[in-house]
Parts: structure tokens; C-alpha cells; sequence
């Protein structure tokens, strides 16, 4: 059975790694389509997964969103009927389920942010929806055609992944020395906060620790690699994650996946993102796994530091993504087997 997996963000490659590491165990035969965005191909090529490089680069631009949109589409839709998968699976490429359902081929469909645009095509499209329990509550997945083919998994999807990361929750116990910033999502259709807001607390913080800038993109790497940001350290490519999580004395994020996974291996994590706050990250502060504070000082910072993060309660989301990751894995092997 030919399974055909599509990317068009960087958070999406790792969700897959131990699903791939499964179907391959499995003696299932693996496409894997990609768009160029953000560290999408670095993380990729880290994981040694051969792709189809397919459509052009997209930027912030909404003109530009528009255009490039409908010529993947067609790549897309050309390519796939080349190569024959026999099922589609993807987290949040808003493609897939249009090119799957107009070839007629089985597709699953997740995503864990409800304020994506692209949302629509996986909805519609997509034979089988599976979102974050925190979504369950929103008025879209009680309507039609939506909630005749939805269901939830109870964790969020970061440690869907993370819970067959076995060695990656080792590590996160021991010893650390280094604050990682992960800067705003520049060039997300759903950001609309500020730019670059945090740079004058990096410099403090560089002062007393060891902090290292985590680009989403070559333009941050640009930004931060200018003079005045001497101190700070800054990452050319996507770091492996056992590294980050090996001496991470505290993840700073402006949203994002990375933050997310941080706050599910219980490392200290402040979000510093500026938009309307997704459902899974309300319920990762709820579990007492993160704190949201857009507008915090670095005197704030240092006291969370000092004190040890007492704010960490420590209530584990592993065990719920081990069930996620079954859940899912089961919907995968159910929609192969029809």
C-alpha cells in the first residue's frame, strides 16, 4: 500500500517521523510531497526522508497566497496522479484533501489551529477529520458535513508525537544552562501581532545567560545575525531536538509547535504570542504546563527563573498522546483497509 504524505510547513515533518518509522515496519511504501516553507526541507533532509519538492515558495503576502495557491494545486494534482498513492494523510496541508478527493483517494485530515483559513478544503474534502479534544466545543465540528466524520484525539498533537520519543523524555530531566528563544511567525496568514518586540530582552537576558535564537526563516536569521545581536547565538539550520531539550533552562516561544513541545516534556515554557490564543494552548495552560504573558519584562523573567518556576504543576500529557498516537495510527490503518 502506497501512502502519500504532504508537508507544507515545518511542524509537520516531525509529527510524522514515528507514524512514517511504522508504516515502513509495516511494509508500507511511503510518498512524501513538500512546499518550501520555513525549515520544512531542513528538517526533512535531518530526518533523511527523500521528498517531491512540488509549487513554489510562499510568502506572507496575501496577493501572492492567492496566486501560488491554485498553481500547487495543479503541480499537485498532476503529480499525485502520476505516482498513485493509494491513501492521503497530512496535519494542515490544505492541498491534499482537495487533490485526494478530485483523484478519489481516501484521506485523513488533521490540524490543531481553528483560526486557519485553509481548514475549509480539509473540512470538506477529507473523508476522515481528526482534531485536538480542545476544538470539540467549537460550533463548526456540530455542522454539516463536518460532524458526520469527526472525532478527537484527547491530547495536542505535539505530544501525539513526543510519546514515542522515548530517549527525548530522558533528557528532559537533567541538568540545564540556556534560554532558546523561538521568534513570531513572520509569515503565518493567522499572525497579526508585532514584529520583533522581544529583541531588547534578548540582550539583557544574553548578558547573564547563554540564549539562543531558533529562526523560523532565513529573513529572522538575517535580523538576528546583525551586529547589535553579538551575544545572542543563533542557529543557521533547525536544531535536533534532543539537543534543545538536553540543556534548556527555559524555552521562550511566540507560538508555535516548538513552544508546544517544550511545555509537554514539563520544560519551563513562557509564550510570548501576541494573537488570539489557540484552544490547545489554553489547555496546555490549564494543565499548568505554560504561561502566556505577550507582554512580560525581564524582570518578571528572572523572577520565574530564581524561583524555580513554581508555576509548573507538572501534570504530564505524554500519557494522553500515547493514546492520540494510537487513535490515530487505527483511523490511518482503517482508511488503508476500506
Amino acid at each position: 500500500m502506497k501512502i502519500w504524505i504532504d508537508y507544507i510547513n515545518t511542524p509537520q515533518v516531525t509529527f510524522f517521523v514515528p507514524f512514517i518509522r511504522d508504516f515502513k515496519n509495516d511494509n508500507h511504501e511511503i510518498l512524501l510531497t513538500c512546499r518550501d516553507s520555513g525549515n520544512t526541507i531542513d528538517l526533512l533532509e535531518q530526518h533523511k526522508l527523500p521528498y517531491y519538492l512540488v509549487g513554489e515558495k510562499v510568502g506572507k503576502g496575501i496577493i501572492q497566497k492567492i496566486v501560488l495557491f491554485p498553481l500547487r494545486l495543479v503541480s499537485l494534482f498532476f503529480f499525485i496522479l502520476k505516482h498513485k498513492p493509494d491513501i492521503a494523510v497530512s496535519q494542515s496541508s490544505f492541498y491534499q484533501p482537495l487533490v485526494a478527493k478530485l483523484l478519489r483517494i481516501p484521506c485523513l485530515y488533521t490540524n490543531d489551529n481553528e483560526h486557519a483559513k485553509g481548514n475549509l478544503f480539509g473540512f470538506l474534502f477529507a473523508d476522515k477529520v481528526i482534531l485536538p479534544m480542545a476544538l470539540q466545543n467549537l460550533e463548526i465540528t456540530k455542522r454539516f458535513p463536518l460532524k458526520s466524520k469527526i472525532s478527537f484525539y484527547p491530547s495536542v498533537k505535539e505530544a501525539v508525537y513526543l510519546s514515542q520519543f522515548h530517549d527525548l523524555q530522558s533528557l528532559a530531566a537533567g541538568p540545564k544552562s540556556k534560554i532558546y528563544f523561538r521568534p513570531e511567525p513572520w509569515s503565518a496568514q493567522y499572525y497579526k501581532g508585532p514584529f520583533n518586540f522581544f529583541d531588547d530582552i534578548l540582550l539583557k537576558l544574553s548578558k547573564e545567560y547563554n540564549v539562543v535564537v531558533l529562526p523560523r526563516d532565513k529573513k529572522q536569521t538575517v535580523h538576528f545575525r546583525q551586529h547589535k545581536f553579538i551575544t545572542l547565538s543563533v542557529s543557521e539550520k533547525p536544531l535536533v531536538l534532543d539537543d534543545i531539550v538536553a540543556d534548556c533552562l527555559l524555552f521562550i516561544g511566540a507560538g508555535g509547535s516548538m513552544t508546544r513541545e517544550m511545555a509537554v516534556l514539563e520544560i519551563p515554557v513562557i509564550s510570548i504570542y501576541h494573537s488570539e490564543l489557540l484552544c490547545v494552548d489554553k489547555s496546555l495552560v490549564n494543565k499548568g504546563l505554560m504561561i502566556v504573558k505577550p507582554d512580560i519584562t525581564y524582570e518578571e523573567i528572572k523572577i520565574h527563573i530564581n524561583s524555580g518556576f513554581k508555576y509548573m504543576k507538572g501534570k504530564s500529557a505524554l500519557t494522553e498522546g500515547e493514546k492520540s498516537y494510537n487513535l490515530l495510527k487505527n483511523l490511518i490503518y482503517d482508511l488503508i483497509h476500506k
